[in-house]
């Protein structure tokens, strides 16, 4: 059973982190500060699959961010033992839909057939974790340019896409601005109600999570442990 995906259907709302600082102490730390939903975020931290592996032990409902939408790191993603998986850039139907069957075992997908030699099978102790997996396995996918709203109801259409992630930092760049831009806020928003009304749970990274949860996000991301650690510590001399 996927938690995650079950209490977001329920429509609840949930806050989140994200992970990027590398070492199981760090994401044991994260995973009891009382989150909904980390991120371990192999895009912007480190795409070491033993360290990966390591904090999925101590954090075993986290997310997992892959670096791009490729099917060998979706399948090593997979095969660490995400139950989740995020996956950054995807700015049409065409890849939401290539990100998915990377993430189902044929005949739905094209995820190769070797976890039962990984840890997602417990090295071949969990003998059923293939017959589950593909309606286990939760597929998220981040709109982060004007392409990507452009094409939001097609890529919210794919069928597998549990949720679809905005990423103000990379939307304000593509827009040729920043993410304090108002012209940024009013395209986040109107995005937001789109992905809603299509179906997907709308996610979001914000630095008020109050402001985006009342405009409708359901997945929303509150910050990241290395800043929230760089912070503290600042604050604290």
């Amino acid at each position: 059973m996927n938690a995650l995906r079950e209490k977001l259907a329920t429509g609840a709302v949930t806050r989140g982190l994200w992970q990027n600082l590398p070492g199981p102490e760090a994401a044991e730390i994260a995973a009891r500060a009382g989150f909904d939903w980390l991120v371990i975020d192999g895009e912007h931290g480190p795409w070491d699959p033993g360290d990966i592996r390591r904090r999925l032990i101590a954090a075993p409902d986290a997310i997992l961010r892959v670096p791009a939408n490729e099917d060998w790191l979706l399948k090593q993603a997979l095969d660490l033992g995400a139950r989740t998986v995020l996956v950054p850039m995807v700015d049409d139907a065409g890849a939401a839909a290539r990100a998915v069957a990377a993430c189902r075992y044929p005949p739905e997908g094209v995820r190769g057939m070797g976890a039962f030699v990984a840890r997602a099978g417990m090295y071949s102790l969990d003998a059923a974790y293939a017959g589950r997996a593909n309606a286990e396995v939760s597929v998220w996918v981040q709109a982060e340019s004007r392409a990507a709203l452009d094409a939001l109801e097609a890529i919210c259409a794919v069928p597998g896409v549990d949720c679809v992630f905005l990423g103000p930092a990379d939307l304000a760049a593509d827009m040729g601005t920043d993410a304090a831009d108002p012209a940024v806020h009013a395209a986040l928003t109107d995005a937001i109600t789109r992905i809603a009304a299509a179906g997907p749970v709308p996610g979001i990274f914000a630095a008020d999570p109050d402001r985006w949860i009342g405009a409708g996000a359901r997945a929303v991301a509150m910050g990241s442990d290395a800043v929230v650690l760089a912070q503290g510590m600042r604050a604290l001399l």
